[in-house]
């Protein structure tokens, strides 16, 4: 029986972008789905058929700028107005529409206020890592202490806020809380501690969906092609594409380089022939022809280096990068290279080193093909409607 299933997205492109695939499963099973985004998603939402509910966010603009300890030290009390602002905007909609189970993404404590309030089943979406009673990304990698005065402000206003949701005013267990279903986007071969998530999980892995909105992309050569890109989620590094301008240009590579709003490319010409220079790339399409990419290391970014047997360079500019560079790192997937040690020649000694390494092609390749052969959004698609009926019985 077809339901309104609703999800509840947060604001950045490494957290919506996992999930359209999903929705579009659940749109061609005759599900009527509407998703909380802000008006940058629209497009991408009403692409696959689903219904957008906007909401204008707090964040803003948050997720294009630079990182710096200030900036993210106040990221608890963003996340806690956004949720708030959330359910103020959207409330009236869902209503007005009410959803037979609300699908959220891990970081939407909106969905998590509004589910609370309504008495509505919640299921949790991972886009990084999950969380179990063994397993947190923030106690193996903090981002912020728990001491920190912003934290600590963030937190006693939520433990005020909670009751008026009909939920516990305790919020250590409020974080701590796990749901009765939580959808991961990774493999579990990759996931810290994955052999302590139990059935209560599923490892839907990347969910590619369609992504023909990003435009098209061909190789300019049958010469090996080299991705460079820090992702959509930061800016306030543009002296590294002046490095990798330095470190590959005239090579063997041809190189395609996505500078975001990192950097206006007019600012690194005259570029050398073999650099093909953008603000975005369609990335998946180029990693189906790349041999190697060098990356902040971004969840999505990782994951679809893998999916199509990318080996990679991994270069973190926050905690949850480093987690993952550090994991390419042990599991033999590629090379980490911190921030502090890029130069023009470490830059091009680790892609020669990885590119060169017939081990981490193999080890890549093999990861790739198993995460294939996992049909994420059908396994993703099952799982909630499967939660639909032990719900309604």
């Amino acid at each position: 029986m077809p339901s309104h299933i609703a999800f509840f997205n947060f604001p950045a492109i490494g957290h919506v972008n996992p999930t359209l695939g999903v929705v579009e499963e659940l749109v061609k099973r005759g599900h009527r789905v509407t998703c909380t985004v802000t008006d940058h998603f629209v497009p991408a939402i009403e692409a696959i058929g689903a219904e957008a509910v906007r909401y204008e966010s707090v964040f803003g603009e948050f997720y294009r700028s630079p990182y710096t300890d200030e900036a993210n030290a106040g990221e608890g009390m963003r996340c806690l107005n956004d949720a708030t602002s959330l359910v103020e905007q959207a409330g009236p909609f869902y209503e007005k529409n009410r959803p037979d189970v609300i699908v959220h993404d891990f970081m939407s404590w909106g969905a998590r206020f509004y589910g609370g309030k309504h008495d509505i089943p919640l299921v949790r979406l991972f886009p990084s890592y999950g969380n179990n009673e063994n397993f947190s990304i923030q106690e193996k990698f903090p981002l912020a202490e728990f001491t920190d005065p912003q934290v600590v402000e963030m937190i006693g206003e939520l433990a005020r806020l909670l009751p008026e949701f009909n939920l516990p005013a305790d919020p250590m267990a409020f974080f701590q809380y796990v749901e009765k279903l939580g959808l991961i986007f990774l493999p579990r071969d990759f996931h810290y501690d994955g052999d302590t998530f139990d059935d209560r999980f599923v490892f839907v892995g990347p969910c590619m969906g369609d992504r023909s909105f990003q435009g098209s992309w061909q190789p300019a050569s049958d010469r090996p092609v080299l991705l460079i890109s820090l992702g959509t989620a930061a800016t306030g590094w543009a002296e590294f594409f002046r490095t990798a301008v330095k470190a590959f240009g005239d090579s063997e590579w041809d190189v395609v380089m996505a500078v975001g709003d990192h950097i206006d490319a007019a600012e690194l010409r005259p570029l050398p022939a073999n650099f093909e220079v953008r603000r975005h790339v369609p990335q998946l399409e180029v990693l189906q022809q790349a041999k190697l990419f060098v990356t902040h290391g971004g969840m999505n970014s990782v994951m679809e280096s893998l999916y199509h047997g990318v080996p990679m360079v991994v270069i973190p500019q926050m905690n949850e990068q480093k987690a993952n560079a550090l994991r390419v790192d042990e599991l033999g997937l590629g090379r980490h290279l911190s921030k502090d040690d890029t130069t023009v020649d470490s830059l091009r000694e680790a892609v020669a080193a990885v590119a060169g390494d017939s081990a981490v092609t193999t080890r890549v390749a093999d990861m790739g093909a198993a995460m294939r052969q996992v049909n994420g959004p059908v396994l993703a698609a099952d799982a909630i409607e499967k939660y639909l009926v032990e719900q309604a019985g």
